[in-house]
């Protein structure tokens, strides 16, 4: 991996580039040249000691100068700034150690190029070696200041905005699914009414469960996840019900049966209209909270909770019917144990194809038309299960399409996923390379993000210090892999000035959860 660094470091005899021989580095004793992207350590006045911690960053800096937020053009440094590089403190992953032991990396000479291949476990160096090679952070989306060399630690904060769009949401999803199951409310009774409820959430809860795994890598927010589940289960089904109704009594009109009517209904409106209601969703959410779309695994996450959503109160009317048809337990059978993730991939593969678009390209067309092909692929896949009830005829012959069709489909499915976990790991880590390489982030703080044994291990670790250590941890994580992923969005489709500003509240948190789990598991500045 040392080829994906291109950055380079100072010449020898510690001058920096551009400098001559007997003359001073402007910009400190770092050697960044005056006028480059990155804010100088002050020096200290005669008596008084450098402010910062055990990594050499000043108190409540980021790891990196931050743009300036009034210029459209991010500037570009001439020359190369060394960061005092960063000071080891947690454990390494899979090496056999136990969870309180630390596998102290010794920190590199300031002065030296930093190798971060030399301090990760093999298993992992072989992982990050298969991620694209990014650019060095001379390039125009990494955190940079402005020629007039701001103090990095007076970084202005970020003021936290009210999630207004996901309220609107979740108000309007709440009222819609109210309306759409107050009818089967009626019909069942207080007492039935609970008890169908309660049997609701086990589909729930297994879907969530399973999101949530999908999800813990870099998590998006949980208003904006609430917000999905209930558009699905609001929005979604509320208009669903109406066009399957429409479709079905046009075709039904048309023909002069009702069979025909229902049977398109079923096998032909309710997967296109279903799905495409379920995935608008997902655009809109796109769209609204566009800078905090970071892979194309958000965009199935998101898709996800809106199936989940749509899921659960379609399962209360399927309930609530086969109750009193005498047939719930063969309904909570068919929509548990054997369709419980039927919503949610049929809706993943636009999802993911969205936020692919969002995310992974810069050309509208290609974007356009890769939405369209997950939207059909998941239309495709909702019709054959639903088709599967009308050719089979039987219970038998159900089951028997049911092991031929949809356990592949679903095993399919489940590989498609696992591998876009594989690669937002893969590019969070690529993305936080020229950080590593430019000291500002650790070797080992990379690889406990995106390995899952060095993840467990780094929590396991700091769980000695109590749930605010570990919850600092978990935000220190998560804001590196924000970092990482932005940084590969942007060396796609090129900088983005709302997404290069995000970058400074990232760091700046990043930096102030560090040195929070730091002082809760006694870490001492040095």
């Amino acid at each position: 991996m040392s080829n994906n660094f291109p950055h380079s470091m100072p010449p020898q005899g510690n001058m920096a580039p551009n400098q001559q021989q007997n003359q001073s580095a402007p910009g400190g004793h770092y050697g960044a040249p005056a006028g480059s992207g990155y804010a100088p350590v002050p020096q200290p006045q005669q008596g008084q000691s450098v402010p910062g911690g055990q990594y050499g960053a000043p108190t409540g800096s980021g790891y990196a100068p931050v743009p300036q937020p009034g210029s459209s053009d991010v500037p570009q440094p001439q020359g190369s700034s060394v960061p005092q590089p960063a000071r080891s403190y947690a454990p390494a992953a899979s090496t056999g150690r136990s969870a309180g032991t630390s596998a102290q990396i010794p920190a590199p000479d300031p002065m030296t190029r930093f190798e971060p291949e030399a301090q990760f476990t093999p298993s992992f160096q072989s992982f990050v070696n298969t991620a694209p090679t990014m650019p060095g952070p001379s390039a125009a989306q990494y955190p940079q200041a402005a020629p007039q060399q701001v103090q990095a630690w007076a970084m202005p904060t970020t003021a936290k905005k009210a999630p207004v769009f996901e309220a609107v949401v979740i108000g309007v999803g709440a009222a819609l699914m109210l309306v759409g199951i107050s009818g089967f409310l009626f019909a069942s009774g207080p007492f039935l009414g609970l008890l169908l409820a309660i049997c609701c959430l086990i589909p729930l809860a297994i879907t969530l469960t399973f999101l949530q795994f999908v999800d813990r890598f870099e998590p998006e927010p949980w208003w904006t996840k609430i917000a999905a589940l209930l558009w699905g289960g609001g929005v979604a089904i509320f208009f669903g019900i109406i066009s399957n109704e429409i479709a079905g009594s046009v075709v039904a009109s048309a023909t002069g049966s009702e069979a025909a009517g229902q049977i398109f209904m079923v096998v032909v409106a309710a997967p296109l209209g279903e799905e495409f209601l379920k995935a608008l969703g997902v655009l809109v959410i796109v769209m609204m909270r566009r800078n905090s779309i970071s892979s194309p695994l958000d965009g199935l996450v998101y898709a996800g909770y809106s199936a989940a959503g749509f899921l659960v109160v379609e399962d209360f009317t399927y309930f609530v019917r086969g109750a009193y048809a005498g047939q719930f337990a063969q309904m909570f059978m068919m929509r548990v144990f054997l369709g419980v993730f039927g919503h949610i991939m049929y809706t993943s593969c636009t999802g993911w194809a969205i936020g692919w678009a969002a995310t992974r390209t810069r050309s509208v067309g290609t974007g356009i038309g890769v939405t369209l092909l997950g939207y059909l692929i998941g239309v495709t896949m909702h019709g054959v299960w639903n088709g599967s009830s009308v050719i089979s005829g039987s219970r038998g012959g159900f089951l028997l399409l049911y092991f031929i069709i949809q356990v592949p489909l679903f095993c399919g499915w489940l590989f498609f996923v696992s591998r876009a976990m594989r690669r937002e790991r893969r590019d969070i880590a690529a993305g936080l390379m020229p950080y590593v390489n430019q000291g500002w982030i650790l070797p080992s703080e990379v690889q406990m993000v995106c390995d899952p044994a060095a993840r467990r291990n780094a929590l396991s670790w700091v769980a000695s210090g109590g749930p605010e250590a570990k919850r600092a941890m978990k935000s220190f994580m998560n804001n590196l892999a924000s970092l990482g992923l932005d940084q590969v969005i942007m060396n796609v489709r090129g900088p983005e000035k709302g997404r290069i500003e995000g970058t400074q509240e990232k760091v700046r948190e990043a930096t102030s959860q560090r040195q929070k789990f730091q002082a809760l598991m006694g870490i001492r500045p040095m």
